[in-house]
Protein backbone atom coordinates (compact mmCIF):
# COMPACT_ATOMS: atom_id res chain seq x y z
CA UNK A 1 0.00 0.00 0.00
CA UNK A 2 3.16 2.26 0.08
CA UNK A 3 3.19 4.91 -2.19
CA UNK A 4 6.39 6.92 -3.57
CA UNK A 5 6.92 10.31 -2.39
CA UNK A 6 6.26 12.13 -5.43
CA UNK A 7 2.87 10.20 -5.10
CA UNK A 8 2.25 10.99 -1.67
CA UNK A 9 3.14 14.82 -3.15
CA UNK A 10 0.51 14.73 -6.01
CA UNK A 11 -2.21 13.35 -4.07
CA UNK A 12 -2.39 15.73 -1.51
CA UNK A 13 -0.53 13.80 1.74
CA UNK A 14 1.83 16.56 3.13
CA UNK A 15 -0.50 18.60 3.13
CA UNK A 16 -2.47 16.89 5.88
CA UNK A 17 1.11 15.63 7.96
CA UNK A 18 1.36 19.12 8.01
CA UNK A 19 -1.62 20.11 10.41
CA UNK A 20 -1.05 17.00 12.51
CA UNK A 21 1.27 18.26 14.91
CA UNK A 22 1.85 15.63 18.22
CA UNK A 23 2.98 18.05 21.28
CA UNK A 24 5.88 15.28 22.00
CA UNK A 25 9.06 14.36 20.48
CA UNK A 26 7.70 10.99 20.98
CA UNK A 27 4.48 11.87 19.06
CA UNK A 28 6.14 13.10 16.52
CA UNK A 29 8.24 10.49 15.61
CA UNK A 30 5.48 8.11 15.50
CA UNK A 31 3.80 10.95 13.06
CA UNK A 32 7.57 10.34 10.93
CA UNK A 33 7.09 6.47 11.19
CA UNK A 34 3.29 6.58 9.74
CA UNK A 35 3.30 3.79 7.14
CA UNK A 36 0.04 1.95 5.78
CA UNK A 37 -1.23 -0.75 7.71
CA UNK A 38 -0.39 -4.18 6.14
CA UNK A 39 -3.34 -7.02 5.55
CA UNK A 40 -1.73 -9.28 8.66
CA UNK A 41 -2.45 -5.83 11.34
CA UNK A 42 -6.28 -5.62 10.09
CA UNK A 43 -7.14 -5.61 13.29
CA UNK A 44 -4.64 -3.28 14.65
CA UNK A 45 -6.20 -0.93 12.39
CA UNK A 46 -9.73 -1.47 13.15
CA UNK A 47 -8.84 -0.98 16.95
CA UNK A 48 -6.72 1.88 16.15
CA UNK A 49 -9.64 3.71 13.97
CA UNK A 50 -12.16 2.58 16.76
CA UNK A 51 -9.88 4.09 19.65
CA UNK A 52 -9.28 7.24 17.50
CA UNK A 53 -13.09 7.98 16.76
CA UNK A 54 -13.28 7.65 21.46
CA UNK A 55 -10.54 9.86 21.11
CA UNK A 56 -12.48 12.25 18.78
CA UNK A 57 -15.87 12.12 21.42
CA UNK A 58 -13.64 12.91 23.93
CA UNK A 59 -14.86 16.51 25.16
CA UNK A 60 -12.87 19.58 26.74
CA UNK A 61 -11.82 18.47 30.24
CA UNK A 62 -9.33 19.70 32.80
CA UNK A 63 -7.60 16.07 32.48
CA UNK A 64 -7.63 16.08 28.94
CA UNK A 65 -5.95 19.84 29.43
CA UNK A 66 -3.28 18.52 31.92
CA UNK A 67 -2.63 15.61 29.74
CA UNK A 68 -1.78 17.46 26.59
CA UNK A 69 0.40 19.71 28.95
CA UNK A 70 2.26 17.20 30.07
CA UNK A 71 2.97 16.07 26.63
CA UNK A 72 4.28 19.43 25.88
CA UNK A 73 7.08 18.72 28.84
CA UNK A 74 7.73 15.32 27.65
CA UNK A 75 11.37 14.47 27.10
CA UNK A 76 12.60 11.25 25.00
CA UNK A 77 14.52 9.42 27.59
CA UNK A 78 14.31 6.39 26.11
CA UNK A 79 18.19 6.22 25.62
CA UNK A 80 18.68 6.66 28.90
CA UNK A 81 16.60 3.33 29.92
CA UNK A 82 18.23 1.81 27.53
CA UNK A 83 21.73 2.17 28.85
CA UNK A 84 20.44 1.13 32.63
CA UNK A 85 20.25 -2.25 31.50
CA UNK A 86 23.58 -2.38 30.67
CA UNK A 87 25.81 0.03 32.92
CA UNK A 88 25.25 2.45 36.04
CA UNK A 89 23.28 6.11 35.30
CA UNK A 90 25.24 9.42 35.88
CA UNK A 91 23.53 12.37 37.96
CA UNK A 92 22.55 13.70 34.86
CA UNK A 93 20.60 10.54 33.86
CA UNK A 94 19.32 10.21 37.05
CA UNK A 95 17.54 13.70 37.36
CA UNK A 96 16.19 13.07 33.79
CA UNK A 97 14.90 9.40 34.91
CA UNK A 98 13.69 11.37 38.17
CA UNK A 99 11.99 14.40 36.12
CA UNK A 100 9.76 12.24 34.07
CA UNK A 101 8.64 9.51 36.52
CA UNK A 102 7.36 12.48 38.38
CA UNK A 103 5.46 14.11 35.24
CA UNK A 104 4.18 10.51 34.98
CA UNK A 105 3.04 10.50 37.93
CA UNK A 106 0.52 13.23 36.78
CA UNK A 107 -0.38 12.12 33.41
CA UNK A 108 -0.99 8.59 34.50
CA UNK A 109 -3.78 10.06 37.34
CA UNK A 110 -5.01 12.24 33.96
CA UNK A 111 -5.14 9.54 31.76
CA UNK A 112 -7.26 7.06 34.22
CA UNK A 113 -9.51 9.67 34.40
CA UNK A 114 -9.95 9.70 30.50
CA UNK A 115 -9.70 5.89 30.19
CA UNK A 116 -13.27 6.19 32.38
CA UNK A 117 -14.79 7.67 29.03
CA UNK A 118 -12.99 6.97 26.24
CA UNK A 119 -12.50 3.33 26.97
CA UNK A 120 -9.54 2.79 24.89
CA UNK A 121 -8.74 -0.62 23.63
CA UNK A 122 -4.55 -1.62 23.95
CA UNK A 123 -3.64 1.28 25.62
CA UNK A 124 -2.50 1.40 29.26
CA UNK A 125 -0.41 3.58 30.82
CA UNK A 126 0.87 2.97 34.29
CA UNK A 127 2.97 5.03 36.91
CA UNK A 128 6.09 3.22 38.47
CA UNK A 129 5.88 4.55 41.66
CA UNK A 130 8.71 1.86 43.11
CA UNK A 131 11.08 3.82 40.68
CA UNK A 132 10.53 7.19 41.50
CA UNK A 133 10.82 6.33 45.12
CA UNK A 134 14.35 4.96 44.86
CA UNK A 135 15.25 9.00 43.70
CA UNK A 136 12.86 10.65 46.27
CA UNK A 137 12.60 8.27 48.86
CA UNK A 138 11.88 11.00 51.21
CA UNK A 139 8.72 11.86 48.83
CA UNK A 140 9.80 15.39 48.92
CA UNK A 141 7.88 15.52 45.41
CA UNK A 142 11.16 18.25 44.37
CA UNK A 143 11.79 17.38 40.54
CA UNK A 144 15.62 18.44 41.01
CA UNK A 145 17.62 15.67 41.85
CA UNK A 146 21.33 15.31 43.87
CA UNK A 147 23.15 12.45 45.80
CA UNK A 148 22.08 12.70 49.29
CA UNK A 149 24.46 12.46 52.15
CA UNK A 150 22.20 10.16 54.19
CA UNK A 151 21.96 7.50 51.09
CA UNK A 152 26.19 7.16 51.58
CA UNK A 153 27.60 6.92 54.61
CA UNK A 154 30.75 6.74 52.64
CA UNK A 155 29.78 9.76 50.81
CA UNK A 156 29.03 11.39 53.86
CA UNK A 157 32.50 11.26 55.17
CA UNK A 158 33.99 12.34 52.38
CA UNK A 159 31.81 15.64 52.08
CA UNK A 160 32.83 16.30 56.09
CA UNK A 161 36.12 15.93 55.74
CA UNK A 162 36.29 18.07 52.12
CA UNK A 163 34.34 20.91 54.11
CA UNK A 164 36.80 20.55 57.45
CA UNK A 165 39.83 20.97 54.96
CA UNK A 166 38.30 23.55 52.64
CA UNK A 167 37.58 25.85 55.93
CA UNK A 168 41.83 25.02 56.33
CA UNK A 169 42.77 26.06 53.52
CA UNK A 170 40.80 29.02 53.77
CA UNK A 171 42.91 30.18 57.00
CA UNK A 172 46.42 28.68 56.09
CA UNK A 173 49.47 29.90 54.17
CA UNK A 174 52.64 28.82 52.77
CA UNK A 175 53.32 24.84 53.15
CA UNK A 176 50.98 24.21 55.28
CA UNK A 177 48.15 25.54 52.42
CA UNK A 178 49.98 22.74 49.97
CA UNK A 179 49.41 19.86 52.33
CA UNK A 180 46.28 20.68 52.51
CA UNK A 181 45.53 20.88 49.12
CA UNK A 182 47.39 17.56 48.38
CA UNK A 183 44.47 16.17 51.08
CA UNK A 184 41.88 17.76 49.68
CA UNK A 185 42.56 16.41 46.34
CA UNK A 186 42.41 12.67 47.87
CA UNK A 187 39.26 13.72 49.85
CA UNK A 188 37.60 14.47 46.28
CA UNK A 189 38.70 11.12 44.96
CA UNK A 190 36.90 9.36 47.78
CA UNK A 191 34.30 11.42 47.61
CA UNK A 192 33.72 10.32 43.60
CA UNK A 193 34.11 6.85 44.03
CA UNK A 194 31.47 7.01 46.74
CA UNK A 195 29.05 9.11 44.09
CA UNK A 196 30.16 6.63 41.67
CA UNK A 197 29.06 3.75 43.88
CA UNK A 198 26.15 5.39 44.91
CA UNK A 199 24.87 5.79 40.99
CA UNK A 200 25.38 2.42 40.39
CA UNK A 201 23.83 0.96 43.69
CA UNK A 202 20.79 3.23 42.65
CA UNK A 203 20.83 2.22 39.10
CA UNK A 204 20.87 -1.45 40.30
CA UNK A 205 17.76 -0.93 42.14
CA UNK A 206 16.05 0.79 39.33
CA UNK A 207 16.86 -1.66 36.44
CA UNK A 208 14.03 -3.89 37.54
CA UNK A 209 11.42 -1.00 36.49
CA UNK A 210 12.99 -0.69 33.27
CA UNK A 211 10.62 -2.34 31.02
CA UNK A 212 7.67 -0.70 32.94
CA UNK A 213 9.21 2.99 32.42
CA UNK A 214 9.73 1.98 28.72
CA UNK A 215 5.92 1.20 28.25
CA UNK A 216 5.06 4.15 29.55
CA UNK A 217 7.16 6.42 27.03
CA UNK A 218 5.71 4.17 23.94
CA UNK A 219 2.36 4.27 25.46
CA UNK A 220 2.64 8.30 25.70
CA UNK A 221 3.73 8.37 22.41
CA UNK A 222 1.06 6.12 21.24
CA UNK A 223 -2.00 8.70 23.14
CA UNK A 224 0.34 11.82 22.06
CA UNK A 225 -0.33 10.88 18.30
CA UNK A 226 -4.27 9.41 18.89
CA UNK A 227 -4.86 13.14 20.31
CA UNK A 228 -3.53 14.35 17.24
CA UNK A 229 -5.50 12.69 14.88
CA UNK A 230 -8.26 13.58 16.43
CA UNK A 231 -7.62 17.24 16.57
CA UNK A 232 -6.75 17.04 13.29
CA UNK A 233 -10.28 15.36 12.40
CA UNK A 234 -12.36 17.53 14.05
CA UNK A 235 -10.39 20.99 12.25
CA UNK A 236 -10.14 19.16 8.62
CA UNK A 237 -13.76 17.11 9.24
CA UNK A 238 -12.95 13.70 9.58
CA UNK A 239 -15.38 10.90 9.75
CA UNK A 240 -14.81 7.38 11.42
CA UNK A 241 -14.52 4.62 8.56
CA UNK A 242 -16.67 2.02 8.27
CA UNK A 243 -13.97 -1.15 7.38
CA UNK A 244 -16.03 -3.31 4.63
CA UNK A 245 -15.12 -6.69 2.81
CA UNK A 246 -15.36 -5.75 -0.60
CA UNK A 247 -17.48 -2.16 -1.03
CA UNK A 248 -16.11 1.32 -1.33
CA UNK A 249 -18.23 4.54 -0.41
CA UNK A 250 -17.20 7.65 0.13
CA UNK A 251 -19.93 10.66 0.77
CA UNK A 252 -19.13 14.13 0.51
CA UNK A 253 -15.37 13.56 0.59
CA UNK A 254 -13.44 16.39 0.43
CA UNK A 255 -9.75 16.98 -0.50
CA UNK A 256 -8.29 19.24 2.21
CA UNK A 257 -5.24 20.75 0.35
CA UNK A 258 -7.68 21.53 -2.76
CA UNK A 259 -10.65 23.37 0.01
CA UNK A 260 -7.65 25.40 1.72
CA UNK A 261 -6.88 26.69 -1.69
CA UNK A 262 -10.08 27.47 -2.94
CA UNK A 263 -11.26 28.87 0.36
CA UNK A 264 -8.34 31.37 -0.01
CA UNK A 265 -9.49 32.48 -3.04
CA UNK A 266 -12.67 33.12 -2.33
CA UNK A 267 -14.26 30.18 -3.22
CA UNK A 268 -15.61 26.49 -1.86
CA UNK A 269 -14.20 23.06 -2.42
CA UNK A 270 -17.79 20.99 -3.98
CA UNK A 271 -17.84 17.81 -1.52
CA UNK A 272 -17.79 14.37 -3.82
CA UNK A 273 -19.65 11.10 -3.59
CA UNK A 274 -18.28 8.14 -5.32
CA UNK A 275 -19.65 4.33 -4.68
CA UNK A 276 -17.66 1.48 -6.26
CA UNK A 277 -17.50 -1.89 -5.88
CA UNK A 278 -14.79 -4.88 -7.38
CA UNK A 279 -15.04 -4.49 -11.05
CA UNK A 280 -14.04 -0.97 -13.54
CA UNK A 281 -16.14 1.84 -13.28
CA UNK A 282 -15.20 5.25 -15.61
CA UNK A 283 -15.68 8.70 -14.57
CA UNK A 284 -15.88 11.00 -17.92
CA UNK A 285 -16.48 15.19 -18.31
CA UNK A 286 -15.29 17.57 -20.36
CA UNK A 287 -11.98 19.34 -19.87
CA UNK A 288 -10.91 21.28 -16.77
CA UNK A 289 -14.34 19.35 -15.07
CA UNK A 290 -12.22 18.31 -12.11
CA UNK A 291 -11.97 14.56 -12.98
CA UNK A 292 -8.23 14.44 -11.72
CA UNK A 293 -9.06 16.51 -8.44
CA UNK A 294 -11.75 13.73 -7.72
CA UNK A 295 -9.32 10.79 -8.26
CA UNK A 296 -6.68 12.36 -6.12
CA UNK A 297 -9.50 13.04 -3.66
CA UNK A 298 -10.51 9.18 -3.67
CA UNK A 299 -6.81 8.31 -3.30
CA UNK A 300 -6.01 10.62 -0.62
CA UNK A 301 -8.98 9.84 1.53
CA UNK A 302 -8.06 5.77 1.19
CA UNK A 303 -4.67 5.91 1.59
CA UNK A 304 -5.26 7.70 5.17
CA UNK A 305 -7.98 5.00 6.33
CA UNK A 306 -4.91 2.61 5.83
CA UNK A 307 -2.86 4.86 7.75
CA UNK A 308 -4.79 4.76 10.91
CA UNK A 309 -6.56 7.84 10.24
CA UNK A 310 -9.95 9.60 9.54
CA UNK A 311 -10.91 10.44 5.54
CA UNK A 312 -12.37 13.72 4.92
CA UNK A 313 -16.19 13.09 4.53
CA UNK A 314 -19.82 12.86 5.84
CA UNK A 315 -19.25 9.07 5.61
CA UNK A 316 -16.90 6.40 4.91
CA UNK A 317 -17.30 2.81 4.01
CA UNK A 318 -13.78 1.26 2.96
CA UNK A 319 -12.32 -2.03 2.57
CA UNK A 320 -8.67 -3.39 3.19
CA UNK A 321 -6.64 -2.61 -0.24
CA UNK A 322 -3.38 -4.75 -0.12
CA UNK A 323 -2.29 -2.16 -2.80
CA UNK A 324 -3.56 1.81 -4.08
CA UNK A 325 -2.28 1.42 -7.41
CA UNK A 326 -2.00 5.24 -9.28
CA UNK A 327 -1.65 5.31 -13.19
CA UNK A 328 -1.44 8.71 -14.51
CA UNK A 329 1.34 10.52 -16.14
CA UNK A 330 4.35 12.43 -13.93
CA UNK A 331 5.71 13.37 -17.25
CA UNK A 332 9.31 12.51 -18.18
CA UNK A 333 11.40 10.29 -15.76
CA UNK A 334 14.57 11.12 -16.79
CA UNK A 335 16.14 8.19 -14.60
CA UNK A 336 14.57 5.18 -16.26
CA UNK A 337 14.54 7.29 -19.69
CA UNK A 338 11.22 7.00 -20.05
CA UNK A 339 8.87 9.40 -21.67
CA UNK A 340 5.45 10.56 -19.98
CA UNK A 341 3.71 7.40 -21.86
CA UNK A 342 6.61 4.86 -20.98
CA UNK A 343 5.72 5.83 -17.02
CA UNK A 344 2.27 4.78 -17.49
CA UNK A 345 3.00 1.67 -18.67
CA UNK A 346 5.13 0.46 -16.31
CA UNK A 347 2.71 1.99 -13.69
CA UNK A 348 0.21 0.04 -15.42
CA UNK A 349 2.11 -2.91 -15.52
CA UNK A 350 2.76 -2.59 -11.56
CA UNK A 351 -1.01 -2.58 -11.41
CA UNK A 352 -1.59 -5.51 -13.48
CA UNK A 353 0.75 -7.70 -11.05
CA UNK A 354 -0.67 -6.53 -8.08
CA UNK A 355 -3.91 -6.98 -8.41
CA UNK A 356 -3.07 -11.08 -9.74
CA UNK A 357 -2.02 -11.47 -5.90
CA UNK A 358 -4.18 -8.88 -4.02
CA UNK A 359 -7.15 -6.73 -3.49
CA UNK A 360 -6.26 -3.06 -5.10
CA UNK A 361 -7.45 -0.10 -6.08
CA UNK A 362 -6.58 1.25 -9.21
CA UNK A 363 -6.78 4.53 -10.41
CA UNK A 364 -6.59 5.48 -13.75
CA UNK A 365 -6.14 9.37 -15.26
CA UNK A 366 -6.53 9.15 -18.91
CA UNK A 367 -4.82 6.19 -19.73
CA UNK A 368 -2.42 6.35 -22.50
CA UNK A 369 -2.89 10.24 -23.24
CA UNK A 370 0.65 10.04 -24.48
CA UNK A 371 0.04 8.62 -27.91
CA UNK A 372 -2.29 9.27 -30.27
CA UNK A 373 -6.25 9.11 -29.60
CA UNK A 374 -7.07 5.98 -31.94
CA UNK A 375 -4.67 3.71 -29.96
CA UNK A 376 -5.25 5.48 -26.52
CA UNK A 377 -9.01 4.35 -27.16
CA UNK A 378 -7.79 0.16 -28.06
CA UNK A 379 -5.43 0.75 -24.48
CA UNK A 380 -7.99 1.56 -22.79
CA UNK A 381 -10.78 -0.40 -23.53
CA UNK A 382 -8.00 -3.57 -22.77
CA UNK A 383 -7.21 -2.31 -19.65
CA UNK A 384 -10.85 -2.01 -18.41
CA UNK A 385 -11.44 -5.27 -19.40
CA UNK A 386 -8.16 -6.40 -17.85
CA UNK A 387 -8.61 -4.74 -14.58
CA UNK A 388 -12.69 -5.32 -14.75
CA UNK A 389 -12.44 -9.31 -14.85
CA UNK A 390 -9.47 -8.74 -11.80
CA UNK A 391 -11.66 -8.70 -8.36
CA UNK A 392 -9.95 -5.63 -7.76
CA UNK A 393 -12.30 -2.25 -7.52
CA UNK A 394 -10.79 0.24 -10.30
CA UNK A 395 -11.64 3.55 -11.61
CA UNK A 396 -10.93 4.91 -15.62
CA UNK A 397 -10.83 9.27 -16.01
CA UNK A 398 -11.43 8.91 -19.90
CA UNK A 399 -12.52 11.57 -22.28
CA UNK A 400 -13.47 8.65 -24.74
CA UNK A 401 -17.36 7.39 -25.45
CA UNK A 402 -16.26 4.12 -26.55
CA UNK A 403 -14.40 3.50 -23.26
CA UNK A 404 -17.34 4.63 -21.25
CA UNK A 405 -19.64 2.27 -23.01
CA UNK A 406 -18.08 -0.47 -21.94
CA UNK A 407 -18.08 0.13 -18.46
CA UNK A 408 -20.50 -1.60 -16.19
CA UNK A 409 -20.88 1.49 -13.42
CA UNK A 410 -20.08 5.50 -14.73
CA UNK A 411 -19.37 8.67 -13.43
CA UNK A 412 -20.07 12.76 -14.45
CA UNK A 413 -17.93 15.35 -13.09
CA UNK A 414 -21.12 17.55 -14.53
CA UNK A 415 -18.17 20.28 -15.00
CA UNK A 416 -19.29 23.63 -16.96
CA UNK A 417 -23.15 24.11 -17.28
CA UNK A 418 -25.08 26.89 -18.51
CA UNK A 419 -21.96 28.95 -19.26
CA UNK A 420 -22.91 32.11 -20.80
CA UNK A 421 -19.37 33.33 -23.16
CA UNK A 422 -19.94 36.81 -23.43
CA UNK A 423 -21.17 37.09 -19.67
CA UNK A 424 -17.48 35.62 -18.97
CA UNK A 425 -15.70 37.95 -20.99
CA UNK A 426 -17.10 40.85 -19.84
CA UNK A 427 -16.65 39.62 -16.65
CA UNK A 428 -12.69 39.53 -17.80
CA UNK A 429 -12.72 42.62 -19.09
CA UNK A 430 -13.97 44.22 -16.05
CA UNK A 431 -10.86 43.05 -14.04
CA UNK A 432 -11.90 39.13 -12.89
CA UNK A 433 -9.55 36.22 -13.85
CA UNK A 434 -10.07 33.65 -16.06
CA UNK A 435 -9.82 31.23 -13.00
CA UNK A 436 -12.61 32.88 -10.92
CA UNK A 437 -14.94 33.01 -14.46
CA UNK A 438 -14.64 29.83 -14.78
CA UNK A 439 -15.33 28.94 -11.27
CA UNK A 440 -18.66 31.15 -11.66
CA UNK A 441 -19.83 28.81 -14.00
CA UNK A 442 -17.92 25.20 -13.28
CA UNK A 443 -20.01 22.62 -11.09
CA UNK A 444 -17.39 19.73 -9.68
CA UNK A 445 -19.84 17.53 -8.25
CA UNK A 446 -20.14 14.05 -9.05
CA UNK A 447 -23.58 11.74 -10.59
CA UNK A 448 -23.59 8.52 -11.17
CA UNK A 449 -25.10 8.54 -15.30
CA UNK A 450 -26.41 5.45 -17.60
CA UNK A 451 -25.78 6.43 -20.69
CA UNK A 452 -21.56 6.91 -22.01
CA UNK A 453 -21.80 10.52 -23.74
CA UNK A 454 -18.71 12.64 -22.90
CA UNK A 455 -19.90 16.09 -22.57
CA UNK A 456 -17.88 18.70 -24.94
CA UNK A 457 -17.10 21.95 -23.86
CA UNK A 458 -14.04 22.71 -25.45
CA UNK A 459 -15.42 25.06 -27.78
CA UNK A 460 -17.72 26.98 -25.24
CA UNK A 461 -14.17 27.41 -23.26
CA UNK A 462 -12.47 28.77 -26.34
CA UNK A 463 -14.91 31.24 -27.13
CA UNK A 464 -14.66 32.39 -23.41
CA UNK A 465 -11.26 32.56 -23.53
CA UNK A 466 -11.68 35.11 -26.50
CA UNK A 467 -9.87 32.86 -28.83
CA UNK A 468 -9.71 34.78 -32.60
CA UNK A 469 -12.49 34.96 -34.10
CA UNK A 470 -11.38 33.13 -37.48
CA UNK A 471 -10.00 30.30 -35.42
CA UNK A 472 -13.40 29.76 -33.91
CA UNK A 473 -15.64 30.13 -36.77
CA UNK A 474 -12.98 26.98 -38.35
CA UNK A 475 -13.19 25.20 -35.09
CA UNK A 476 -17.30 25.75 -35.37
CA UNK A 477 -17.74 24.48 -38.74
CA UNK A 478 -16.15 21.38 -37.83
CA UNK A 479 -18.53 20.29 -34.77
CA UNK A 480 -21.32 21.46 -37.89
CA UNK A 481 -19.85 19.19 -40.23
CA UNK A 482 -19.11 16.20 -37.58
CA UNK A 483 -23.02 17.01 -37.23
CA UNK A 484 -24.12 15.80 -40.19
Amino acid sequence: MELTLAQQQDIGLPFVLDRLQPLSPLGRERKRALRPYARDELAPLQRELENLGKAVALGEMPALDRFRQGLMQLRDIRATVARLKERELDQVELFELKRYLMLLRGMAEDFETLQEIARWEGIALRDVPEALSILDPEGSGNPSFSLRDQWSCELAAARREKREIEKQISLAAGGEREALLIRRTAVVLREETAEQKLCADLSKSLRPYGPAISHSLEALGHLDLLLAKAALAKELGGVQPILTDRELSLVNMVHPSMADSLQRQGAAFMPLSLALGPGAAVLTGANMGGKSVCLKTLALNVYLVHCGLFPFAREAQVPFFDQLCLVWGEGEDGREGLSSFGGELMAADAAARAVQTGFCLVLFDEFARGTNPAEAVKLQQGALGYFGASGSICLFVTHYAPVAARAARRYLVRGIRDLDAAEGRRMIAAGADMLSVLRRFMDYGVEEITNADVPQKALVVAELLGVEEGLLSAVRREYILSED
